[in-house]
């Protein structure tokens, strides 16, 4: 990975902890030490989200998000890859186990019913 790429990643880190901090984690902060670490974080202080940020013209989706979830230490943690294709919006990839848990959270009402194949 080239210089302009590393930059590259860690601007989309900044604006990612920004973005945490916007929406109520004050002290989101990209994780610096992730470089001489490999636990999968790029932000650290948003519990109980563990996030891995991806930037560039060609992603491993996949790849991203398991490296969010081998970072996860406990069963409260929830990963997620944030996704950020060139000139593209940013998108959040999360497990549809942890979505149903979302949606359940925040209308208690509905009730998940088990998928016929």
């Amino acid at each position: 990975m080239g210089k302009w790429q590393r930059n590259k990643g860690a601007q989309f880190e900044r604006r990612r902890a920004k973005w945490w901090q916007n929406i109520g984690y004050p002290k989101a902060r990209r994780l610096l030490s992730q470089y001489q670490e490999t636990d999968g974080r790029d932000i650290e202080n948003i519990e109980p989200w563990v996030e891995q940020c991806k930037s560039g013209k060609a992603i491993n989706i996949l790849q991203a998000f398991k490296e969010a979830r081998s970072a996860c230490k406990n069963a409260n943690q929830i990963p997620l890859a944030a996704i950020k294709y060139d000139r593209e919006e940013v998108l959040i990839v999360l497990s549809e186990q942890d979505f149903e848990k979302l949606i359940q959270k925040k209308s208690p009402e509905l009730e998940a019913k088990p998928l016929e194949d």
